[in-house]
């Protein structure tokens, strides 16, 4: 079954091949559909100054209800900002892109949040608070996290890939990380702002064991002995991920990652839910679906899981069958806020269905030339929509695209290389360090950028083929190192004139 994994920037910092300079979506990672954001139910503030800046602006992302979606926040030339900010749910994290990194905040209704550093001394001068004294305490505790963590957590995922020791030593690992983060979040556990922080973490370190199959062989446990650890643990028991839970699905997107992966690739036999089983045929869109929906029980939460499942799918699978599912689901869903979501995203993506003509786009080569998509008619034409911070993408371009474009040299196919996370000096930098072949173009900004919009760039590496009659072949193509499932389909585009 293929591996949707979504994981918000929250976890960008447990992908090896993530990059999280400025906005790195992997496609094993980050979705950002092209689906419009759910009406507001609150806002929040962020504001603050910072020394010694150069540039206009900085950059925030937020953890919607069902997508993660960029936030760009303006500097005056005081080093002064202020930016409202709009929360879908009663709790969303927001991922502040700041020294080459992704700090994890989080933000409910009405919560003032000031961040101040200066830009030559980051380490010693950075500091986030709130004058509300219940979100300041939270914040603090989130940053404490984060500075006594997040290195360990790293090193520890780098060893995980590379372990060869059995499951149990695995287990501790990840066992005793969790302890003293857990420990971390839950130093004002008498308070309500704690309940969201210990929520985190526990479902964060579940979906390690997850990742590595030893969820359902291995439990986590606090081994503090004193009235908290006790609390956790009571709080937290064995086997408490398979419970649902609304709290958790409204204020922990660490939740919903984990529920959205373990729900559709661990199937449990439907008591009540009446959906059934689905025969799929091989089809991997249709038994993530059903598994999940069998899974789930409470309406809002499968709405949810079912209306993500969709429009992820469609950045993955033949149009056809997620179209088929589409279908299936929009009869059944029950939370109307879902059922317009996925509306009016099914609207936007049947331009993308194959048959279809390819929306055109213009962009610049390396050359500072404009290069459109039009200009290529006559022409097969295959697209990379790659990022020089991507993991997947470069080992595409370094293993497999060299001899692809060997193979189609002096056949009627254009490369075109289309780099989305990058400004232009670091993506020419990457292009002569990489070797990059094909016409190489940039869209910078990435989900700003018309074009990525146009062809809803949801993660990255990303594949198109369009025809010689400028018509889509296969908005999701095999990519380079797929062999024969990606040069089979070239050459039909290429006989199919």
């Amino acid at each position: 079954m293929k591996n949707l994994l979504f994981i918000p920037l929250l976890f960008l910092a447990l992908n090896l091949s993530a990059q999280i300079k400025k906005k790195v979506v992997h496609k094993d990672l980050i979705f950002m559909p092209l689906t419009t954001t759910p009406a507001p139910k609150a806002t929040a503030v962020i504001k603050g100054s910072v020394k010694n800046f150069s540039d206009k602006f900085w950059e925030l992302a937020i953890t919607g209800d069902l997508t993660n979606y960029s936030v760009t926040v303006p500097v005056d030339k005081d080093g002064n900002f202020n930016k409202t900010i709009s929360i879908d749910s009663e709790t969303e994290d927001i991922y502040l892109y700041l020294n080459d990194d992704a700090i994890t905040i989080c933000a409910q209704k009405n919560d003032i949040i000031e961040v101040n550093w200066d830009n030559k001394d980051f380490k010693n001068t950075f500091r986030v608070s709130s004058p509300q004294s219940h979100i300041n305490a939270r914040l603090q505790t989130m940053i404490s996290v984060y500075n006594n963590c997040r290195v360990e957590l790293m090193d520890l995922m780098k060893s995980m890939y590379a372990d060869k020791a059995p499951d149990s030593v695995k287990y501790d690992k990840i066992n005793n990380l969790y302890n003293k983060e857990m420990m971390i979040a839950a130093v004002h556990l008498d308070q309500a702002e704690s309940r969201k922080l210990i929520t985190d973490v526990y479902y964060k370190y579940v979906n390690l064991l997850s990742d590595y199959g030893l969820v359902t062989r291995f439990d986590l446990k606090i081994k503090d002995t004193s009235t908290i650890g006790k609390m956790l643990n009571h709080k937290f028991n064995p086997g408490n991920y398979r419970a649902e839970s609304v709290y958790a699905y409204r204020n922990s997107n660490a939740y919903k990652q984990f529920i959205f992966n373990y729900a559709r690739s661990n199937y449990v036999p439907a008591q009540g839910a009446g959906w059934g089983n689905k025969p799929s045929a091989g089809v991997p869109v249709w038994d993530e679906y059903y598994f999940g929906m069998n899974n789930l029980h409470l309406p809002e939460i499968r709405d949810w899981f079912a209306t993500k499942e969709i429009e992820e799918a469609f950045g993955f699978y033949p149009f056809d069958d997620v179209s088929s599912v589409y279908k299936d689901f929009i009869t059944k869903v029950k939370t109307p806020r879902y059922a317009d979501s996925l509306k009016q995203f099914y609207a936007v993506v049947q331009q993308l269905k194959p048959g279809k003509p390819a929306p055109d786009f213009s962009l610049k080569n390396d050359k500072g030339e404009t290069v459109s998509l039009k200009s290529l008619r006559g022409k097969v034409v295959y697209i990379d929509f790659w990022g020089v911070g991507c993991g997947p993408c470069v080992y595409e371009i370094k293993n497999a695209t060299e001899p692809l474009h060997e193979k189609y040299k002096d056949k009627n196919v254009v490369f075109l290389n289309i780099c989305v996370d990058s400004d232009k000096k670091t993506w020419k930098n990457s292009l002569e360090s990489l070797k990059v072949s094909g016409i190489n173009l940039i869209a910078e900004g990435w989900t700003r950028n018309p074009v990525c919009q146009k062809y809803n760039i949801m993660g990255i590496p990303h594949y198109m083929t369009i025809g010689t009659d400028g018509k889509i072949v296969n908005n999701n193509s095999a990519r380079p190192s797929d062999g024969n499932l990606l040069t089979a389909e070239l050459d039909k585009a290429l006989v199919n004139k």
